[in-house]
């Protein structure tokens, strides 16, 4: 499964781990200021996460389901996760108007599919979307830092912010012991949580650093050989 957080000390600098069980992926950069990931899950390719210039993030990360937010066609009440991200990366849906947008719309899944949402506006502002459970908004300067694996926060929450998910707790531990994180750094707490065997392996890793301009990624877990996107080419 996947992890992402987003450290909001010194640097902005948001991570993600792609954990893979052999979909198609590809890496786009052919619009305008987007590092995107489009991946085809049966349905034909489509966004599954990305960053602009600005730091304006977009995931769509497995989560069992609770039996509801279950697909309904969208409408000007509902959307769904893949129409609420693609409308935000084409610029349907306005980052200024996304907390007033999703007050009044209902998120809803994808046919035979259950998951959640990490949306990152330019401001570090975070957005969690949970079909079936509700939305979380957290302030940048709410806390230092935020994380999304494959559990849902909601349900988290309720008990009592305990993680059941290794992988959370790994990144959790590396965002309260580092200070003042750099990309390195990032990388070096992505790794807690890759995962090597089993059905859903680590295929493709990235950081994004708002003060460099620069997406940095991997894959397979190799962060010897890292490459890097700059947004001011």
């Amino acid at each position: 499964m996947c992890t992402s957080f987003i450290s909001r000390k010194g640097d902005v600098l948001i991570g993600m781990n792609f954990d893979n069980n052999g979909m198609a992926y590809s890496i786009n950069t052919n619009i305008h200021d987007w590092f995107i990931v489009n991946v085809d899950g049966g349905r034909g390719k489509y966004p599954s996460f990305g960053v602009n210039n600005n730091g304006l993030f977009f995931n769509n990360l497995v989560v069992d389901s609770n039996g509801k937010g279950l697909y309904r066609r969208p409408s000007k009440r509902v959307t769904h996760t893949t129409k609420l991200i693609s409308d935000i990366l084409h610029r349907i849906i306005n980052e200024e108007d996304l907390k007033e947008y999703l007050s009044r719309i209902e998120v809803v899944n994808t046919p035979d599919w259950s998951c959640h949402n990490m949306i990152i506006d330019s401001s570090s502002n975070v957005y969690i979307v949970e079909p079936g459970r509700g939305n979380i908004y957290s302030p940048n300067k709410e806390s230092d830092y935020y994380i999304m694996t494959n559990e849902s926060i909601i349900d988290m929450q309720k008990n009592g912010n305990h993680a059941k998910c290794d992988r959370y707790n790994a990144v959790e531990k590396e965002l309260n012991r580092i200070i003042d994180p750099n990309p390195k750094d990032a990388f070096e707490i992505l790794k807690k949580a890759f995962q090597t065997d089993g059905e859903w392996k680590t295929e493709l890793s990235i950081v994004f650093s708002k003060k460099e301009g620069k997406v940095y990624y991997c894959f397979n877990g190799d962060i010897s050989k890292l490459c890097e996107y700059s947004f001011c080419n």
